[in-house]
């Protein structure tokens, strides 16, 4: 297949490599333009947590798009709506609206560095497309736009800062819930305020999936800036930015065209007034650890070196070798399982009840399909590095040396 589009987005490929096209989506399912019904674990990277077509979502979409919520001209009710619901949830002393989460933390950077008449910028995770992350030429050293990426390892990012913590403007992290635990979030917290540097929580993925807020900011630890964006409106483009007035003064000053779209509003106000009783997370997790617990059942009876990390409202397949892992996305796929291969799976409210029981069935004929093959692979501390660098871009937090990381990011790049 060939097309003009002049990017490469991500998205889902059939079995043949080209893209899925999709041409609809109920609840769970996505159609393809060949009639399939696929169960969808993607959930546009984690973006449609009420699952696709929400009614509660679709009428106020509806209602807004005919013109029933103000227009695009000026100011609504339902951007004050938004922005109260999101201080409830998430705090900050003032609150900035952006299209993506891509946006959202290149401004909150944006705004730290201005504030402190800061430059250097430490960074861990994935925060986006976007050229200011691309990376240097020599590891744990700044790029063009003079970030570190310190690829959440605490003691090279405590080292950094020993060596220049005057110079630098922030800290930046894309939070993760499969492969972080409460711990290392605590010592980030220790060694950020300790020397008095700003702390940004990019919790685009993750914010208001897991709980009615924010899933570190707030619960383990206190950040300056936080950034959220795909739990806000079920897959409708819209991102936050809260945090510090002091810090994001700098952000009076931005805008768009398109700040009062009225139907991307709708979708925001609508979807958080579901989520801020934290009943929609409490269902997902409670139903997506009930298909891991089956799919745990389902590997371990066909004989497969396959774990499952994180739990039900976020986790990742672990193979033992990329061999396993392409295999076992062919056969999810064939059973039209409609998983991001290597990367999270993010389940949404609507797998539920008699989809649940479907997905699971589906999913124990995908292993069955596989059984026996790798009778003599096992997985390793290597299969649960490369896991980790594919879902949040850096290494795993296991106990190390100094030389053994570099040893070990080395190795990882060679796997891109």
């Amino acid at each position: 297949m060939r097309s003009i589009l002049g990017q490469g987005p991500i998205y889902p490929t059939g079995l043949d490599g080209n893209p899925l096209v999709l041409t609809g989506g109920e609840g769970a399912f996505v159609y393809d333009d060949g009639g399939s019904r696929w169960i969808d674990f993607d959930n546009a990277r984690s973006s449609v947590l009420l699952g696709h077509g929400a009614s509660q979502v679709a009428d106020a979409v509806s209602e807004a798009a005919r013109g029933g919520r103000g227009t695009t001209t000026g100011w609504t009710a339902s951007i004050d709506s938004v922005l109260d619901r999101l201080h409830r949830l998430c705090g900050g002393d003032k609150i900035s609206l952006f299209r993506t989460g891509t946006a959202a933390v290149r401004a909150a950077v944006s705004a730290v560095r201005q504030s402190t008449g800061r430059r250097l910028v430490l960074s861990s995770g994935y925060h986006g497309y976007d050229a200011m992350w691309s990376a240097p030429a020599s590891l744990f050293e700044p790029n063009a736009d003079e970030i570190i990426d310190f690829l959440y390892d605490l003691d090279v990012l405590a080292g950094l800062l020993d060596r220049d913590h005057d110079g630098v403007a922030a800290i930046v992290v894309a939070s993760d819930s499969i492969h972080l635990d409460e711990s290392w979030y605590l010592r980030l917290s220790e060694i950020a305020s300790s020397r008095a540097v700003p702390l940004i929580l990019d919790e685009v993925r993750t914010g208001l999936r897991h709980r009615p807020g924010l899933q570190v900011a707030g619960q383990m630890i206190q950040a300056d800036v936080w950034v959220i964006s795909k739990g806000i409106a079920n897959g409708h483009a819209i991102s936050a930015v809260g945090g510090s007035t002091d810090l994001l003064e700098p952000l009076l000053r931005t805008g768009f065209t398109s700040y009062f779209e009225p139907t991307i509003l709708a979708a925001a106000e609508a979807t958080l007034a579901l989520v801020e009783t934290g009943e929609v997370q409490q269902a997902v997790l409670r139903q997506g650890d009930h298909f891991i617990a089956e799919a745990r059942s389902a590997i371990a009876q066909a004989g497969l070196p396959i774990e499952i990390a994180g739990a039900g409202a976020m986790f990742q397949f672990v193979c033992a070798t990329p061999e396993v892992e392409t295999e076992f996305y062919r056969a999810a796929m064939a059973e039209y399982l409609l998983f991001y291969p290597g990367d999270h799976q993010a389940p949404s409210l609507a797998l539920a009840g008699d989809v649940l029981n479907e997905a699971v069935e589906r999913f124990r004929r995908a292993c069955k399909a596989l059984e026996g093959r790798w009778a003599d692979v096992v997985i390793t501390e290597k299969s649960r590095y490369r896991a980790a660098w594919w879902e949040m871009c850096g290494l795993a937090n296991f106990p190390r040396s100094p030389a053994a990381t570099s040893a070990w990011v080395g190795w990882l790049q060679q796997t891109d």
